[in-house]
């Protein structure tokens, strides 16, 4: 992501001097990588509650095959 936005901010630098439909294309590939990024932080975000949730069930597992070896 940071090579990404030196690149960008390097091609501001130089303005260039480009025909509305290129600017056109670097905005609507701007847009993409935007919602991208975020589709990209929202499966984090699950991937994170996910990861929480297992580490819950495995401790959950755990105390209770404890408690079953304790009664036999």
């Amino acid at each position: 992501m940071q090579n990404i936005r030196e690149h960008r901010q390097a091609a501001q630098r130089k303005r260039v001097e480009l025909t509305s439909l290129e600017q056109e294309i670097n905005e609507d590939r701007e847009a993409h990588l935007e919602s991208v990024n975020m589709h990209l932080e929202r499966l984090l975000d699950k991937v994170d509650q996910d990861l929480a949730l297992l580490r819950h069930m495995d401790y959950h597992y755990r105390t209770r095959n404890m408690s079953a070896r304790a009664r036999i």
